[in-house]
């Protein structure tokens, strides 16, 4: 297979050292919103959650780490469940962090421009499209040629008693730095005092250029090694920035324009 070192390519691993030694100088930016989300009807909104539920069964039957994370590895993608209890109650945690922006919560966010399709008798989003742009997740593989993470999502909200989740699917992503990219958001109700936060994702992304240059995706141990560690900063990152907003503190990367 060849690999083109293109000008992008070349870019990115210009930006390398930045990204991961100065992200706080990157400077953030507005992404337009630029897909016709009337092309998509009400159902196309709810059509991955089957899949979802199908994926969430499989990895649940898998024994977590001991900070509460699972995986399977499969030939083109990576299947990850990740939870976490905090010492909140639930429905103060529901009230000051809208689970509507899930894409705000990403590790190193630059953008997330989200535009609403129906809402429900008490104005909160049940139907909504977002892009997210983000840098090069983990943070390194820009050194091997990686580019920004730059998705579009449809994203279904459901609010019951004590459960809040933000289902998402990947429709479209301009750079092709995603094939998918799909899961949930989930907070629930513990107890009156306690919160669950759970992440769910099915996700296929590009080999890094130089890293299929080198043919190192051939290598399953090392690929699974840093994929799993990948995950791990990711989702540390991504409760950090929850409970930062739950706090009221700021917690986005980069630099204003």
């Amino acid at each position: 297979m060849k690999i083109p070192l293109n000008r992008d390519v070349l870019r990115n691993i210009a930006q390398a050292p930045r990204i991961l030694f100065a992200k706080r100088t990157v400077r953030r930016a507005t992404w337009p919103f630029e897909i016709d989300l009337q092309s998509y009807d009400a159902a196309a909104f709810e059509r991955i959650i089957p899949a979802m539920q199908d994926v969430e069964k499989r990895l649940l039957l898998v024994p977590p780490d001991r900070a509460g994370m699972r995986w399977i590895h499969e030939p083109q993608s990576v299947l990850f469940h990740g939870e976490r209890a905090f010492d909140l109650p639930y429905e103060e945690f529901v009230r000051r962090v809208d689970i509507s922006h899930a894409g705000e919560f990403y590790r190193d966010t630059l953008s997330s421009d989200t535009k609403v399709v129906e809402q429900d008798a008490e104005g909160k989003p049940v139907r909504q499209g977002v892009r997210v742009v983000a840098l090069p997740q983990p943070n390194y593989a820009a050194f091997l040629g990686k580019g920004i993470l730059d998705v579009y999502k449809l994203e279904k909200i459901d609010y019951l008693d004590r459960e809040q989740r933000i289902w998402m699917w990947t429709v479209h992503s301009p750079n092709g730095s995603a094939v998918c990219d799909d899961g949930y958001l989930k907070f629930s109700r513990l107890s009156d005092h306690r919160t669950l936060v759970a992440f769910l994702a099915c996700q296929s992304f590009p080999i890094p250029p130089l890293m299929a240059l080198a043919r190192l995706d051939r290598w399953n141990w090392l690929k699974q090694t840093l994929t799993e560690s990948a995950y791990r900063w990711f989702f540390n990152s991504m409760m950090a920035n929850i409970i930062a907003r739950y706090h009221g503190r700021n917690f986005r990367v980069g630099r204003d324009p």
